[in-house]
């Protein structure tokens, strides 16, 4: 069985000594006494393991899971939008006791989702900012806890129910007592807390949710960084007191997004003439999904590899405090960009990088949060004046890319970053004024750039370190079209 992991942070579930909405000088005298007396925060992290390649008899098993979790979401639900069930876990558990649904499932994993709708409903009842629960189509994620799994060695052994095994052995032939799911990992049993297998198209994905502890690292640092996130510049990064400032290459990953688009609109096509035909087009729909998948795992990829990269660029250059601008986080507003544009706005993971950021660089003491963006794109950094509406002219941003300064043309971007270090009180003519240094992720397709591409159309780049800051001088350098 082959399978890929990936590791990730869990915003929601992560336990730390301080709550998010603290100020950071709060954070910062919290850091301070733990690290005066060592004390370890413990967190939760997720490895995601993607299951390829299963047997036909754990796959039916796994379909049958995930079907029965979202059926039970959606008997649960249905009682308590008709006002037919207290908002009440043990009052929901008791009326569908008898459910062909619940019964499938193992008992504490329908347990599980019986409690999170609760909690969602409650939420929603709550604030009314937050959307009801809303049911599901086909497949959910079923969650086990201690009571439903166990550790043996590399693998995972999850329990069946009594009623699935029944209908499993009736109906398929199939005769499981539990699920054997391989990891290829030396597992601790102790650590993990919850096993999760989320479906994912066509595929399924395991998640193993455990603690870890992490010691406090004695990082002093004294600047700060602002990012101003964008579309084909990812993020522009200027440090205060650095002459050259970083800008992480989108290009590549709008490429490949734009491939993966143009596939499914084509497959859209076509399933949607076989369904006007009356014709089967289960073979259609199931290729889109997969696209989807695919999509989905390439952007938490790269938003994990942008995280990585600032945090590496904050520990080099002594940073305390990094603010972003929060134009990410306006992406469900109305705006003027054509459909296309718009589509690749909203694909763009800056709120993933973003979240993954936040929780990396709280392990090392540095302060991240947002910052607003009003004006800072249209005001002249290199002008020692407020960054407001009366100093704001935005026809000096001649093109796209360049701002036309009182000393000359700079990077449009890199002067929002200027611009974002003023509303921090932070004014100089040395920060981020060098050439920039363009740091790519990923390949663009053949052709679309002046670098080499080799023979690899839209290929992953190997992990990228700050050995990869140094300029590519020579012809034959080795960095060649990662850096420039």
């Amino acid at each position: 069985m082959n399978i890929d992991i990936y590791i990730f942070y869990l915003p929601i579930a992560c336990k730390t000594l301080y709550k998010e909405d603290m100020q950071r000088k709060v954070i910062e005298n919290v850091l301070t006494w733990k690290k005066a007396n060592h004390i370890v925060m413990q967190t939760f992290r997720c490895i995601a393991i993607n299951l390829r390649r299963l047997t036909k008899e754990h796959r039916t098993a796994l379909v049958y899971m995930c079907y029965h979790s979202a059926k039970l979401w959606n008997q649960a639900l249905f009682l308590l939008n008709k006002k037919e069930a207290k908002l009440n876990f043990y009052d929901l558990y008791n009326r569908l006791r008898s459910s062909v649904h619940l019964r499938a499932l193992q008992s504490r994993a329908s347990q599980i989702i019986l409690d999170e709708l609760v909690r969602a409903y409650k939420k929603h009842l709550e604030y009314q900012s937050i959307a009801k629960p809303k049911p599901r189509r086909k497949h959910r994620t079923v969650i086990f806890d201690k009571t439903g799994f166990k550790v043996c060695g590399s693998r995972i052994r999850v329990s069946l129910s009594r009623s699935l095994r029944k209908h499993l052995k009736e109906k398929h032939g199939i005769d499981l007592r539990y699920l054997w799911l391989e990891t290829s990992l030396p597992l601790n049993e102790k650590a993990i807390k919850n096993v999760q297998i989320v479906p994912k198209g066509d595929e399924f994905e395991l998640h193993l949710i455990y603690e870890a502890e992490i010691n406090p690292i004695d990082f002093n640092g004294s600047k700060v960084m602002t990012i101003d996130p964008g579309s084909s510049n990812f993020f522009a990064i200027v440090v205060e007191g650095v002459e050259t400032p970083y800008i992480i290459d989108g290009k590549g990953l709008k490429s490949l997004l734009r491939k993966y688009l143009k596939k499914i609109a084509k497959l859209q096509s076509l399933k949607d003439n076989l369904k006007n035909k009356g014709l089967p087009f289960h073979n259609v729909e199931k290729k889109i999904k997969k696209l989807w998948v695919k999509i989905h795992r390439l952007l938490r990829n790269f938003a994990h590899t942008v995280s990585n990269l600032v945090l590496e660029l904050a520990l080099r250059h002594n940073v305390k405090e990094i603010r972003v601008g929060d134009g990410f986080q306006n992406k469900n507003r109305e705006s003027n960009l054509n459909s296309i544009a718009e589509q690749m706005w909203h694909l763009l993971p800056h709120g993933k990088a973003f979240e993954y950021l936040k929780y990396k660089a709280e392990e090392l003491g540095i302060f991240v949060d947002t910052i607003s963006e009003d004006y800072s794109s249209g005001v002249d950094s290199l002008l020692n004046k407020a960054v407001a509406e009366e100093s704001c002219i935005p026809e000096l941003r001649v093109k796209r890319g360049l701002f036309k300064s009182v000393l000359g043309f700079i990077n449009a971007d890199v002067n929002a970053c200027r611009s974002l270090l003023k509303k921090l009180g932070i004014f100089d003519k040395i920060s981020g004024l060098a050439k920039p240094i363009r740091l790519r992720i990923f390949h663009k397709f053949k052709g679309s750039s002046a670098y080499e591409m080799g023979r690899s159309r839209g290929r992953v780049y190997q992990a990228v370190g700050i050995r990869l800051l140094a300029r590519a001088n020579s012809s034959r350098s080795p960095y060649k079209g990662v850096v420039h």
